[in-house]
């Protein structure tokens, strides 16, 4: 097997159940269905990365952190570690999209345009961001290195957990996997709360990576 990156979008938060596009750091806190999220994911994890070298990591949004730490916890359950011994890496670069001038709007009208805007990020549109927004060039100027680090310290017998955000995840694995996930796939493709897409870099460049599974989809490769 060779090694992994494992994008986990957060739990569900406050914003999540208001539809407010909660975008910049450091936003909503966690749910209680939401903390629950959190372990339910971190014992999935440590089934699928069970006797593997493991780094966990997570953006700066407080729902990442909390996701990020409770998985931690569960893992060590799980797996049957010594408590706090899987530190929790916070990241800068890989958190949300930014939704500019929507941000934290619950409308329809901005749901539409957010929308839009990530039909055009899948897509490759420089031009494709709400009002005062990121585009999808920026978001990748941000987020690549930061898995370009992830990647470049794998071996196969090694995985990364990521907690990220699920516009930034769904953008970025299409462009990560651009030859084998097209843009109506990643579309399609929801991620739900801690629900998580896989990369494996297995030596290529960033654009040439594969994806072996996205949200509960597995794909081959």
């Amino acid at each position: 097997m060779t090694g992994r990156i494992i994008l986990v979008r957060h739990g569900q938060t406050f914003s999540n159940i208001n539809r407010a596009l909660d975008t910049r750091p450091p936003g909503a806190e966690l749910t209680e269905r939401g903390r629950e999220q959190a372990v339910e994911v971190g014992a999935e994890l440590a089934d699928l990365c069970a006797d593997r070298k493991l780094s966990l990591n997570c953006s700066v949004a407080l729902r990442a952190q909390q996701t990020a730490m409770l998985a931690a916890r569960e893992i060590e359950r799980v797996q049957q570690l010594p408590e706090h011994s899987l530190p929790v890496n916070v990241v800068v670069g890989v958190h949300e999209v930014f939704a500019g001038d929507n941000e934290m709007l619950a409308d329809e009208d901005s749901h539409r345009g957010y929308t839009t805007a990530l039909r055009g990020w899948l897509e490759g549109d420089p031009q494709a961001r709400m009002p005062k927004g990121e585009s999808y060039m920026e978001l990748l100027a941000r987020y690549q290195p930061v898995l370009e680090e992830l990647a470049a310290g794998l071996d196969d017998a090694a995985d990364a957990v990521l907690v990220s955000h699920g516009a930034a995840i769904r953008t970025v694995a299409r462009h990560a996997a651009a030859a084998q996930i097209d843009p109506d796939f990643a579309f399609s493709g929801y991620l739900n709360n801690c629900r998580f897409v896989v990369l494996e870099p297995r030596g290529e460049k960033f654009g040439k990576w594969t994806v072996t599974r996205w949200a509960d989809t597995e794909l081959g490769g």
